[in-house]
């Protein structure tokens, strides 16, 4: 939808809004995080902001299939580097042949866009260090307190929080009137991005953190059939066989 949108960045406010929502009715409910987890809050939070940056960035500069395979692609390299270096999560061959199998996926599906927007490619790769970022942090803010979801609910305050902030200080009439238009689908959308996200933050308490976000990046097949079938962009052989390729390291990662 933000691809979509002439509008990206009011309609990944609408979005976040859901996820401020949802984060305050859970905090009212839980337990305080804790001062432990308030440096991974805070972290995190400037992680999303990035992020909402530099993904609203990639989607004008590329096709939504060719910038989001690259943005979560390189995520589980990158989150499996930063659990090595930070969490003391060590690397099993499968997740180095995973590892492996995802790069070379990645170099096949950005061979012919080098050419065509160099821009596009740092920013997708951009985002995928900011989601290495905030899965990361989240990963150790998760296991710093006792209810996960505590920490998810704060999170998703202060990253939905931040954003709307931005809009009410830049654009507030626009963004009232493109609410009032949009609010159904963005609701939606907000759902699905909130659920996704809490899950695999919750999941990280349990397993290791490059399992899951390996497991996550599976999205990565589906994105290619919906940047062709709902959004018209160009049918390639290339991409179709880079995207399988990425997924066959995603999967090796998962079941490491």
């Amino acid at each position: 939808m933000v691809k979509h949108s002439e509008e990206g960045f009011l309609q990944l406010a609408m979005i976040r809004s859901v996820g401020l929502l949802v984060g305050a009715a859970l905090a009212t409910q839980l337990p305080l995080p804790g001062q432990k987890a308030l440096g991974f809050l805070i972290g995190g939070a400037c992680f999303q902001y990035l992020y909402f940056f530099l993904l609203s960035r990639s989607y004008r500069a590329l096709d939504y299939g060719t910038a989001y395979p690259i943005a979560r692609g390189v995520t589980p390299l990158m989150v499996a580097t930063a659990a090595l270096l930070f969490l003391d999560e060590s690397l099993q061959p499968l997740q180095l042949t995973g590892i492996l199998l995802v790069t070379c996926g990645i170099f096949a599906l950005i061979m012919k866009e080098l050419r065509v927007s160099r821009l596009g490619i740092l920013y997708s790769v951009g985002t995928g260090v900011a989601i290495t970022g905030y899965t990361t942090l989240g990963a150790a803010g998760v296991r710093s307190v006792g209810n996960p979801l505590s920490y998810v609910a704060w999170l998703e305050i202060l990253s939905g929080g931040g954003i709307i902030l931005a809009v009410l200080l830049t654009r507030p009439l626009k963004g009232l009137a493109f609410a009032r238009a949009n609010l159904w689908r963005s609701s939606l959308s907000g759902v699905l991005a909130t659920s996704g996200f809490g899950i695999a933050l919750w999941a990280t308490s349990m397993m290791p953190v490059a399992a899951v976000a390996a497991t996550r990046e599976v999205s990565i097949l589906f994105a290619s059939l919906i940047s062709v079938f709902l959004l018209n962009e160009r049918f390639s052989l290339r991409r179709v066989f880079a995207a399988l390729i990425i997924f066959c390291g995603i999967g090796t990662l998962a079941i490491a």
